[in-house]
């Protein structure tokens, strides 16, 4: 009976209504191609001129409505899934940091990656922010970082740089890089790359 009453739903309703209710969206739209053809045929056999899904004597669509619904709605593509996370082991020459650990959403840390591309990031790495709040870090006017980062590829630019792990900080080591077990289980599936090597052979031009 579920079954029947959802046909009846799809025959019965007008394209804007099952539209609006996403049947253009998924797999759903096969019920819309099946149903375009149900009214195509309709429309060949000239002796049908009303049509109804009830049991009653009732036939509420006339024919001058069979070719709106024979017409095959453009199907819109479900949403993409995010790209994948790549992560790397690079060096960064910051510009401008951000010592506040809340506010980075806010403001992020400026620097310039290995073939000196103006990058945009967040530091995620909880021991380094306690080295902050202890002040055991020799914070110079332009650091160095060293950092185990992972970033997201759009439109051929890196995008959403997340410092998974700072290794080194103006030269001193202050960790190992996250194995590979721990980094899936801070992104879930993820790929590794080489940095660049002083050319711009992976992205080209500066962040947006």
């Amino acid at each position: 009976m579920i079954v029947v009453a959802m046909t009846r739903g799809v025959l019965e309703k007008s394209n804007d209504e099952l539209t609006k209710i996403g049947m253009d969206i998924g797999d759903l739209p096969d019920a819309l191609d099946a149903r375009a053809d149900f009214f195509a045929a309709c429309i060949e056999n000239r002796d049908v001129k009303r049509i109804g899904f009830s049991s009653d004597d009732d036939f509420p669509i006339p024919r001058n409505q069979f070719p709106e619904r024979a017409q095959k709605p453009a199907r819109k593509e479900k949403d993409d899934e995010p790209p994948e996370w790549t992560v790397t082991i690079e060096g960064i020459y910051v510009t401008s940091p951000n010592w506040d650990q809340e506010d980075q959403k806010t403001r992020q840390w400026k620097g310039k990656d290995s073939v000196r591309r103006d990058c945009y990031f967040i530091i995620e790495d909880a021991e380094f922010w306690h080295l902050v709040k202890r002040k055991d870090l020799h914070v110079e006017v332009l650091d160095n970082l060293k950092v185990q980062w992972a970033f997201q590829v759009t439109d051929g630019r890196p995008k959403n740089r997340r410092v998974l792990r700072v290794l080194e900080f103006n030269g001193d080591k202050l960790a190992e890089p996250l194995t590979p077990d721990a980094i899936k289980a801070l992104l879930g599936d993820f790929t590794t790359a080489d940095a660049p090597r002083g050319q711009q052979s992976l992205f080209d031009g500066n962040e947006d």
